[in-house]
């Protein structure tokens, strides 16, 4: 729906190099451009004048609000050809044009902006999609520049597995607090946390496991402290069920764990740090869909 004050910008080509795609302004009331810039609104209608008979499909709109404080770009998809606003309403879905007005309503609104003589010229629907028109505005900083801007984060993958009688297995670490841990550790260079879940597993348990897409389970963001001031994100996925013989064949890297155990969540709650027993229990509501798929500890 156009405004009221009929103000018009002649169409332009992007100074941009390389795009030599033509542009269109139109000035929009506060209301109709919040619903384009909503999404609800995907229809503008027009007049057909000699400006607006220029505009082609894959050519970009450039709708201005009418105070001039916002503008956004979009592409056209599709044109309709009518030879009175009835029947452009009659076809066009005037839920597209209009949201927040009936049929009844926008004709009023139309020959309200428009005289008979605009309107005997014929009327335009102009179809949009979200498709920008424009390129992106360039960032402020180079990629590199912005990058050291960030804060430091690591990130992770484990795979949470248990034996037959759904027992969680964990192995002890060798360092620091010595803390219960899933089978996994940190992402490197190349990797995605799958990859880094079933390569730290082999590592240190011997065992080759998370084949196929094992549901994530959870993912965990954890906060940096002072004892570890870098921020981290893991992804827990679900290792599945081990045989007996599979537990047999587990073998410790001795360099990093000094010990595995299999126990219900009553007695890992005994042995475990609080933060590190809450991510247990997270991922066991998670595998029931008893509780969230998300959660952060740390101070």
């Amino acid at each position: 729906m156009p405004d009221d004050t009929q103000q018009t910008i002649p169409a332009v080509t992007s100074s941009l190099a390389g795009d030599a795609t033509p542009e269109h302004h139109m000035h929009l009331l506060g209301r109709y451009y919040s619903q384009v810039e909503a999404g609800r609104k995907t229809i503008e209608v027009r007049t057909a004048t000699a400006r607006k008979t220029a505009v082609r499909v894959g050519d970009t709109i450039v709708f201005h609000r009418q105070d001039g404080s916002r503008h956004l770009d979009v592409i056209v998809n599709r044109i309709g050809r009518y030879g009175s606003f009835t029947e452009l309403l009659e076809t066009e879905e005037a839920a597209r044009i209009d949201p927040d007005a009936s049929p009844a309503e926008q004709l009023n609104n139309l020959r309200a902006i428009y005289p008979p003589d605009k309107e005997a010229l014929g009327v335009l629907a102009f179809e949009f999609d979200h498709r920008p028109g424009r390129p992106g505005v360039a960032l402020p900083m180079s990629a590199e520049e912005f990058v050291h801007t960030l804060a430091p984060h690591s990130a992770y993958g484990c795979l949470y597995v248990r034996d037959e009688h759904d027992r969680p297995l964990q192995l002890r670490t060798v360092y620091g607090s010595r803390q219960w841990q899933f089978p996994g550790g940190t992402v490197e260079p190349g990797e995605d946390p799958l990859t880094a879940a079933r390569r730290e597993t082999v590592e240190e348990t011997g065992l080759e496991l998370g084949h196929g897409s094992p549901r994530l389970l959870l993912t965990h963001y954890l906060r940096p402290d002072p004892g570890w001031p870098m921020g981290g994100v893991g992804f827990i996925f679900d290792g599945g069920q081990l045989t007996p013989e599979q537990l047999r064949h587990i073998r410790l890297d001795p360099t990093e764990h000094d010990l595995w155990a299999l126990h219900d969540l009553a007695h890992w709650q005994r042995l475990m740090a609080d933060d590190s027993y809450i991510r247990l229990k997270a991922v066991e509501r998670a595998r029931h869909g008893q509780g969230p798929t998300y959660l952060a500890t740390g101070p």
